[in-house]
């Protein structure tokens, strides 16, 4: 299996909507049946913003150090 991107998702979503079955997503993704299934929950729930992934911020040694010894 694949990992899908941000894009991969949302044109799966919209094939889904269209009408495409379930099988043929499998097919075209190359995905588990039950990550699409959840996948298509996910978005009529929360939405597209439910898919992005936030990356966590890196803080350099002063940085650090700078916000530890802040008063």
């Amino acid at each position: 299996m694949s990992k899908l991107s941000y894009e991969d998702k949302i044109d799966m979503y919209k094939d889904r909507k269209k009408g495409l079955s379930l099988s043929k997503l499998v097919k075209k993704y190359k995905v588990n049946i039950e990550l699409i299934k959840y996948t298509i929950r996910l978005i009529d729930r929360h939405g597209f913003d439910a898919l992005r992934t936030v990356k966590n911020k890196y803080y350099s040694a002063q940085d650090k150090e700078r916000m530890i010894n802040k008063d």
